[in-house]
């Protein structure tokens, strides 16, 4: 269920511009655009950085269990930057891997939303201005956000699920992850235009 932000529209786009001083106010750079992406999709953990691959970026999850599944992820930007493409397979020890293919698209964000808390996202209740300092997650909707394809490489069974999601969740716990929220929401308003930050 979508709920309104409650501060307006025009000053959402003020206080993002305003923040993200390291933006660029032109055209971001393909790096930027990758940057924004990640962050928006979950891809970065704890500040790791991902490997550079002919025009990608390769994310691999921190796993400190042996037994646990493997994630890997590459993300490039398409011919359109506010556009981009995923590949992830992930893998169980001793099992046949899993592909995903995926394409967001951060033009498609028709409302934003921000909480004070993890358990006020989940309950979709109270609401706070996105520029209040009391914000710890942040909630992009809007329709077919990010859709993907998955198939098993196992070769069992070659049909392939797809599902569109309208929804991103991002969260501004600490200094740094406010940081690289900070520009990736300002890309999102000022650079990819998106509905959600256009003035009314």
């Amino acid at each position: 269920m979508r709920r309104a932000v409650t501060a307006t529209i025009g000053a959402m786009v003020f206080v993002l511009a305003g923040k993200a001083s390291t933006v660029a106010q032109d055209s971001p750079t393909d790096a930027d655009m990758r940057a924004a992406h990640a962050v928006l999709l979950g891809l970065v953990q704890d500040g790791a950085a991902p490997e550079r691959d002919k025009g990608g970026d390769v994310y691999y999850s921190i796993v400190d269990n042996p037994n646990a599944p493997r994630l890997v992820t590459r993300l490039e930007v398409s011919g359109a930057p506010c556009r981009a493409r995923t590949t992830s397979a992930l893998q169980f020890p001793e099992q046949w891997a899993t592909l995903t293919l995926g394409l967001v698209d951060l033009s498609r964000v028709a409302a934003v939303t921000a909480y004070a808390s993890a358990d006020d996202m989940i309950a979709e209740a109270n609401p706070v201005p996105i520029d209040s300092p009391e914000v710890e997650q942040i909630v992009l909707t809007g329709e077919g956000l990010y859709c993907t394809s998955r198939m098993s490489l196992s070769g069992q069974n070659n049909a392939s699920e797809e599902m569109c999601a309208d929804r991103l969740d991002l969260p501004m716990m600490d200094e740094e992850q406010k940081a690289r929220a900070t520009r990736a929401l300002a890309i999102v308003a000022n650079f990819c235009k998106a509905p959600a930050f256009a003035k009314k």
